[in-house]
């Protein structure tokens, strides 16, 4: 398979990548390498990837519709993606009360430009990560993955709920 990996170079996202290489898919990660936590950390999880066959970097936010579109249009010429697995966040609830703009921009902007680019390039296959914070207040431990969501409690939560929908709704409208 070919995988664009988006949020590739954090701690999630750079295990997926690993994981997929060894499995011998192609795979292209997607990161911003933003501020948000050490920047050195996520260069040190791309150099143990740099290299390897198959693996290719593409430093772009998954909320620049250009960037994504243009990283779209590259994999094409190799036959194009199989599967996008987005993993890129804007993360910490607390943070989020401060900043909500940045957190709408990645979880729910990035969201819709990585949906639009798999219905426009016919990708048929997204994977989304989500987060247990969108079980709200819910006192129900552990959570199920049909558990209804409880009462949202910040705007990090809001926004991965909003992606969760956005997807559900792309899935309902074009497969």
């Amino acid at each position: 398979m070919r995988v664009l990996v988006t949020g590739g170079a954090g701690f999630i996202g750079a295990a997926v990548c690993a994981r997929l290489l060894e499995r011998g898919d192609a795979v292209t990660a997607l990161d911003s390498l933003n501020d948000a936590y050490d920047v050195r950390l996520k260069e040190w999880r791309l150099a143990r990837l740099e290299g390897r066959p198959g693996f290719r970097f593409v430093r772009a936010d998954v909320a620049d519709e250009a960037a994504v579109r243009s990283a779209f249009e590259e994999a094409r010429r190799e036959g194009g993606f199989d599967a996008v697995v987005n993993l890129a966040a804007r993360a910490g609830i607390r943070p989020s009360v401060d900043a909500p703009r940045a957190y709408y921009e990645t979880n729910v902007a990035g969201t819709i430009t990585l949906l639009e680019a798999c219905r426009a390039f016919g990708v048929p296959r997204f994977v989304l990560a989500s987060s247990s914070s969108v079980y709200g207040d819910s006192t129900r431990v552990p959570f199920r993955e049909d558990d209804p969501p409880g009462r949202l409690l910040s705007p990090y939560a809001a926004s991965k709920q909003a992606a969760e929908e956005l997807c559900r709704v792309y899935a309902r409208l074009h497969g």
